[in-house]
């Protein structure tokens, strides 16, 4: 949710060669929370763009979810690519993101996060801010 990690993310993908399992995951928020108007052309896009045989932005899905995928898009839906960006959004978890996490770019970004100081007072003086007890044996 954060753009500028979104960002950072996608710039780290470009340098892994995978900028498009981002960019596929994103027009596929795009189709679910997009204009119901839309449909049918975001679909289209995102076939052309990540699916079809020779696709510039071709996504790696396996065949049963290819499969599933294009008997879907006969009879485009807001979540006709559901299981398609599923998958590729298990690719980036198991594996991109978490070289993201150890990479160069995530550690400057943490480097220059902002945190707010925490204020002494609070609004509601009867919330407490919660103590991590040590687990009981």
């Amino acid at each position: 949710t954060d753009p500028l990690g979104r960002a950072q993310l996608l710039d780290f993908l470009k340098k892994e060669f995978s900028a498009e399992n981002l960019s596929f995951w994103e027009a596929c928020e795009e189709l679910r929370y997009g204009e119901q108007s839309r449909i049918a052309e975001i679909v289209d896009s995102i076939y052309q763009q990540f699916l079809a045989p020779g696709a510039t932005r071709w996504v790696n899905i396996d065949s049963k979810t290819m499969e599933r995928t294009l008997e879907g898009i006969k009879t485009p839906h807001r979540y006709v690519m559901d299981d398609a960006q599923m998958h590729i959004y298990m690719l980036m978890k198991k594996d991109s993101y978490p070289r993201f996490l150890k990479s160069e770019l995530y550690r400057n970004l943490l480097a220059e996060a902002v945190i707010p100081p925490e204020t002494k007072k609070r609004v509601f003086p009867f919330m407490r801010k919660q103590r991590h007890s040590s687990p009981s044996p």
